[in-house]
């Protein structure tokens, strides 16, 4: 019992009932120097009018008419609506008074027009009263639908988004163990056991639309691992990572990896000695700060200028999705090197680069 109680006083219905017994209230005590049962029913008729008015305007004209772009028959069928409710109430109340009081005062002569000025100015104020609540229950429905959309188009793009990196990964992965298998069979077992991890992030981590800023940075850190074991010779190819320890941040899965693919793709440390690719990670519980920088070939080909791939433009997306105007990604495209330098802002009223406590590379 307690459970329906608390429901009706907490629902609509209850709050729209108590306004209306607030309009009887107030109109009832006009007429009680004549008589209570006057005064009683001239109230009743006037919460009857406004409730008329109201109710007839919000569910059937606004509805019916002006929601569908009828406003010209909106307009005529507004005025009808008060020019008749307007009339009836006010010559019910005018028959009322005379059928209540025995002997008229002199000022009596003039009750319907007084009875018909008060009805023009409750019931007009009434129609506004309606409009204004009706238009803003749509705007709120209307705001809620797009925000429901909107939440729905992000899970969804954040999802196909994935899946379109996740496929890029295993793309490269494979090619990288066939290279493994058939040069150097002695590694082999171990590329296989690094890649089993991170197969594992991708199928069972990635899953989430947040993962542990650690386990991307651990999945980094073997992917460039599984880079480097394709090279005879040490590589300048570097990742610094530094985290405030005390904080524990979540970022979307794999949102640095195609930055970090990107490098080895476009930095050609198979012909070039001094080639390098430098990569560097910090984060505090107000900045994730990623910059990514690497050598890029003297002769580059026309259509890898233009067309750098989907790993640029996947983690612009992303981003927008997930962080909107709180991130900047800055691009340096140089002759001979290529630098991309990213900034999150957790905390938008701290946007300088953090001061570093630990370094884990």
């Amino acid at each position: 019992m307690n459970k329906i109680i608390d429901f009706i006083r907490t629902s609509i219905g209850f709050q729209t009932l108590s306004v209306w017994i607030i309009v009887f209230v107030l109109a009832f005590p006009h007429n009680l120097w004549i008589s209570v049962e006057l005064s009683f029913i001239v109230a009743l008729l006037t919460l009857t009018s406004i409730m008329a008015v109201y109710y007839f305007n919000q569910k059937v004209l606004i509805p019916k008419l002006m929601i569908r772009g009828r406003k010209v028959f909106y307009f005529v069928f507004s005025l009808l609506m008060l020019f008749f409710i307007i009339n009836i109430s006010a010559r019910i109340e005018t028959y009322l008074y005379y059928k209540f009081v025995k002997d008229p005062l002199p000022f009596y002569e003039f009750k319907e027009i007084f009875s018909m000025s008060k009805y023009i100015a409750l019931l007009t104020m009434t129609f506004a009263i309606s409009c204004m609540v009706s238009f803003a229950r749509k705007a709120k429905e209307t705001t809620r639908q797009k925000e429901e959309l909107l939440s729905e188009r992000k899970t969804l793009e954040a999802r196909v988004l994935k899946s379109q990196i996740n496929s890029h990964f295993v793309f490269n992965a494979l090619n990288n163990i066939y290279s493994m298998t058939y040069f150097k069979d002695e590694y082999t077992s171990g590329y296989v056991l690094k890649l089993a991890q991170m197969m594992r992030y991708v199928m069972e981590d990635c899953e989430t639309e947040l993962t542990p800023l650690v386990k991307d940075i651990e999945y980094i850190e073997n992917f460039i691992d599984f880079q480097v074991l394709r090279f005879e010779c040490d590589k300048d190819i570097t990742f610094t990572c530094r985290i405030d320890e005390n904080v524990a941040l979540s970022i979307p899965p794999m949102i640095f990896q195609p930055l970090v693919e990107n490098c080895f793709k476009h930095t050609p440390l198979e012909v070039d000695k001094d080639s390098y690719i430098h990569i560097l990670l910090e984060a505090d519980e107000n900045l994730i700060h990623f910059v990514a920088e690497n050598s890029q070939p003297l002769l580059k080909h026309t259509t890898e200028v233009k067309n750098p791939g989907i790993g640029i433009e996947n983690v612009k997306r992303r981003l927008d999705l997930y962080y909107d105007q709180r991130y900047t990604l800055d691009i340096s495209n140089n002759p001979d090197s290529f630098k991309i330098e990213l900034s999150i802002f957790l905390n938008t009223e701290n946007s300088h680069v953090p001061d570093i406590k630990r370094s884990c590379c």
